[in-house]
């Protein structure tokens, strides 16, 4: 499956470095990864902005939803989605980490407070998001900042920060180069108990070709605690 999005012309004098062969001292599952997903002496991009549509569970139903997410990893992301609730009730809002920290913010029929989070314990959640996110910019990886170890001829882990936050971030890969799955221990308290540590996963499945980037399509995530929440579909990437 291949994407449409249109090529954007490199300004004159643009300082992004470009993408090179994945070095031998990476963990060979990483080595297989990048040489399957990134293409060799483009700019490497500073952020990506997709637009998708999928389900995502709010509270005990599962919802429809669009959405447009930028991603700038390790500094910030924004989701701004429209989901359609039970009974026809419209759901409008956006999650964000910046330099000011994280913040939700979700109104129904785009009025009405429906929830309204920010503080220490939603930026430190958002920084494990954008942590695992991340790996939808393949070239994130071969930044000088992300330190690779490698676990098997499966899975590597990297660790690098997000916000302040240290992060670990274990990535499988199929023996073809294809990124399988993706989890990490993130801040949260999906089980509606006090902030901690709770392992967060998600799965991939289907590729599609935008800019020449080989991104996964199908999107499958949740927390250990309380299952898969969200699925979705990447509809388009464009790099920037």
């Amino acid at each position: 499956m291949t994407g449409h999005s249109e090529e954007t012309p490199e300004p004159a004098g643009s300082d992004r470095e470009s993408t090179r062969e994945p070095p031998a001292d990476l963990p060979e599952p990483v080595r297989r990864w990048l040489a399957h997903a990134v293409p060799i002496g483009v700019p490497a991009p500073h952020s990506l902005e997709l637009r998708m549509h999928g389900r995502i569970r709010v509270r005990r139903w599962w919802c429809p939803f669009e959405a447009r997410q930028t991603l700038t990893p390790p500094t910030a992301f924004r989701w701004d989605a429209r989901v359609r609730g039970p009974g026809g009730v419209r759901i409008v809002g956006f999650d964000r980490l910046d330099p000011e920290g994280g913040r939700m913010v979700w109104r129904l029929f785009g009025v009405l407070p429906f929830i309204g989070a920010t503080g220490p314990d939603v930026t430190r959640s958002a920084a494990g998001r954008l942590a695992g996110e991340a790996v939808l910019m393949p070239a994130f990886a071969l930044r000088p900042d992300v330190r690779w170890e490698p676990l098997d001829d499966t899975g590597a882990t990297a660790r690098f920060t997000v916000a302040g936050y240290p992060q670990e971030v274990t990535v499988t890969v199929t023996p073809s180069g294809a990124l399988a799955s993706v989890s990490l221990p993130r801040w949260g308290n999906p089980d509606g108990g006090p902030f901690r540590e709770h392992r967060f996963v998600a799965s991939f499945d289907g590729e599609a070709t935008w800019d020449g980037f080989l991104l996964p399509t199908g999107i499958h995530a949740g927390w250990d605690a309380t299952g898969e929440f969200i699925h979705y579909d990447i509809d388009t990437a464009t790099h920037h």
